[in-house]
């Protein structure tokens, strides 16, 4: 994780407080956006103080002082477990987090399932909750009397809930999702945090706004807010070991393709706003870049096996 300059912070805590007292959210939301792309570094300021914000509860109420959020971002890359526990404990003060979770996190306890790229992962809980991980993804689990705490991590995780006795929540970077019997998705992404609804309800907060989402819905949790979206790559596919998207442009479809190989693969943006729709096997990652070439007007590039590139044909 690389260092962030001064100003950048500042600027970065700025917008967030403005965005906190900010009578139409929305409006000084736009131009947040407008900030974060004008430079990578402004949108990663921006993501690592709305993470640092929902661990807080309210990071405008938690942090003593603009300069302490200013070196906790500015050294994010190093003292981790310090900077850590700090933020985990604001979390058990503010929102009431399980302190048997807060202490794994301060023991720098590994997550009870992880994943490698390219791997899954599957738990029966002992409330009857199915628990399945997609690649490159972490997950804790605690079982307590009369409820379940799932704290997803990173990556992607589908939570099959149907026949639990319990009620469940799953917290993820940018809020938390409950249910008392669903099945349903969530995964962290760039921009924010998608949750797709598959079976039941399921009630989500965000900072300063809640919705319920049922069956056939996917929203998206962000820095301004909750909002429902359009998804091309079918939610659960993957726990078939398939791709299946409806309309995806190339460029995406690469990105997600990405997620399940190792090494760096592109997509040139001549050709990246090629639609697809299509059913992939996800065993081979390999072979499905070259169906492609079948499909699309495109051929793959490959300068080693690190290094690809999807180029017009």
């Amino acid at each position: 994780m690389r260092p962030l300059g001064d100003e950048t912070v500042k600027h970065a805590i700025a917008w967030h407080l403005q965005l906190s007292a900010a009578a139409e959210p929305r409006k000084l939301a736009e131009r947040i956006d407008q900030w974060c792309a004008e430079h990578p570094d402004h949108a990663l300021a921006w993501q690592r103080l709305c993470r640092m914000q929902q661990e807080l509860g309210g990071l405008r109420q938690h942090l003593p002082s603009a300069d302490v959020s200013i070196s906790l971002l500015h050294d994010a890359h190093c003292d981790v477990d310090r900077r850590r526990t700090i933020k985990m404990l604001a979390v058990a003060i503010a929102v009431g987090t399980p302190a048997s979770w807060l202490a794994s996190q301060h023991l720098g306890k590994q997550a009870d399932m992880t994943t490698a790229t390219g791997e899954q992962a599957e738990q029966l809980l002992t409330d009857g909750t199915r628990v399945k991980l997609n690649t490159d993804s972490a997950l804790d689990v605690e079982q307590l009397q009369g409820m379940t705490n799932l704290y997803l991590r990173r990556g992607e995780v589908l939570i099959d809930s149907l026949q639990s006795r319990q009620p469940l929540r799953l917290y993820c970077a940018l809020g938390v999702c409950q249910s008392e019997g669903a099945r349903f998705s969530v995964r962290e992404q760039q921009g924010g945090t998608l949750v797709s609804v598959l079976q039941g309800d399921v009630e989500i907060a965000a900072v300063n706004q809640q919705r319920r989402a049922s069956a056939g819905e996917t929203v998206l949790l962000s820095a301004k807010g909750i909002h429902e979206v359009h998804s091309a790559i079918s939610p659960d596919s993957w726990t078939r070991g398939m791709l299946v998207v409806d309309n995806i442009a190339l460029s995406d479809f690469v990105d997600e393709l990405a997620r399940y190989r190792q090494g760096l693969l592109g997509c040139d943006p001549a050709i990246a706003s090629l639609r697809l729709s299509a059913v992939f096997q996800l065993d081979q990652p390999e072979l499905l870049l070259d169906d492609l070439t079948g499909i699309l007007p495109v051929r793959v590039i490959r300068r080693a096996r690190w290094w690809v590139r999807v180029v017009p044909a």
